[in-house]
């Protein structure tokens, strides 16, 4: 940091000491004071990033690489373009670049695509060159999960958690799931991470016979919606680049419909301030049977259905927010009934988790007298998968 100014000297400490909004706002002013200087560009880009500003880490990164293309700035970006949900941004770039990082991304944007046999491809190439990278472990065990069972899940996750100063998070994890399964014990989850073991036990008593556990995203969306045999709407809530309802589109056999503000979240939502997740208003490419409602959810709903008959099939819920949820849910409530299915995105699996999704769920539920019950969890990815009847 020989070269850096006091400005952004004074924003490196504070991204170090994990404030990156203040960081964001120091670093911005010492870019602009030495806009030449690569190294506070990078700050800045990973400052935006911590502070859950995707769209201007990814706009501050692209310009440094276009400029200065080191491996740093080349590995942020793939970062930020995946913290974005711009999978295929990342693809792309690690096609013309190697190196560990590069492939973890790349590995982890495949995972996020539902590309399961790939990821898992991808993470063991990793693995088999860097056997002590934990993140990549950890990373692996969704694929895995998936494509070989839980068997093969776990001890991925135990050699994660193992790994020399591996997040505590992969422990924490693992204690979920030994939760989900009725085997766990309270004293496997790191007190800093209790949440997550918590968020799984409470799940256990609304477990459905035959339920099944999912790692990636895109394969619990897609069975989710083979369950849901009451013809009706399928709806999606939160599209942002449009990754889940293209799952949705590719099974569901009708038109599908997706509603988002694409402004970002209208509140501040544990670790991210109010615009963060936007798209600058910008609506992705969406299959062909996929019609988008653009704007806040109480402002679209109420005269999309208005002008539709049908009960609900099936509406992916990926508002996060307790609020949002709860507009949808009140909205949809003469539309709901046995055989809807309902996938929460952002369930458990948060320090908050018991005032966001859930608890929106579980006051509708109980308002109505919904009987209900958890046929699909996936515990990495926060969601569940909830039939009515």
């Amino acid at each position: 940091m020989s070269d850096l100014s006091d400005l952004a000297r004074q924003g490196a400490g504070l991204l170090q000491r994990r404030r990156p909004q203040a960081a964001r706002d120091v670093l911005r002013r010492a870019v602009a004071e030495r806009p030449g200087c690569a190294e506070s560009r990078l700050l800045l880009g990973r400052a935006c990033l911590q502070a859950g500003q995707g769209g201007e880490a990814v706009a501050v990164l692209e310009a440094l690489c276009a400029d200065e293309a080191s491996p740093a700035a080349l590995e942020a970006l793939a970062t930020a373009y995946r913290r974005d949900a711009r999978y295929l941004d990342v693809l792309a770039l690690a096609r013309r670049h190697s190196g560990p990082q590069m492939a973890y991304e790349a590995a982890m944007a495949l995972t996020a695509l539902g590309r399961a046999p790939e990821a898992l491809a991808a993470f063991d190439a990793l693995l088999a060159e860097a056997p002590d990278l934990a993140a990549a472990w950890f990373g692996s065990h969704a694929p895995a999960l998936d494509l070989l069972g839980w068997p093969e899940a776990e001890t991925r996750l135990r050699r994660a958690a193992a790994c020399r100063g591996a997040n505590r998070r992969y422990q924490a994890l693992l204690a979920a799931y030994h939760h989900l399964l009725g085997r766990g014990d309270p004293a496997d989850c790191p007190q800093s991470q209790r949440h997550l073991a918590e968020g799984a036990r409470a799940l256990r008593p609304y477990l459905a016979e035959g339920w099944r556990l999912f790692g990636i995203s895109g394969s619990l969306l897609r069975w989710a919606l083979e369950q849901a045999a009451r013809p009706g709407l399928v709806l999606e809530f939160g599209v942002r680049r449009g990754t889940s309802i293209a799952h949705l589109a590719a099974v569901a056999g009708q038109e599908v419909h997706g509603f988002d503000s694409f402004e970002g979240l209208p509140e501040a939502w544990v670790n991210s301030p109010s615009g963060a997740l936007t798209t600058d208003r910008r609506l992705p490419a969406v299959p062909a049977n996929v019609a988008l409602h653009a704007g806040w959810f109480e402002d679209t709903l109420p005269g999309f259905l208005a002008g539709q008959g049908a009960p609900l099939r099936f509406a992916n819920i990926d508002s996060d927010l307790y609020s949002s949820a709860r507009t949808v849910l009140t909205a949809l409530a003469a539309r709901i009934g046995p055989g809807s299915v309902l996938v929460f995105d952002e369930f458990i699996g948060n320090r908050s988790w018991r005032q966001d999704e859930y608890r929106a769920f579980h006051e509708h539920a109980a308002a109505q007298g919904l009987a209900w019950s958890i046929i699909a969890v996936g515990l990495a990815t926060k969601q569940v998968a909830i039939l009515i009847g």
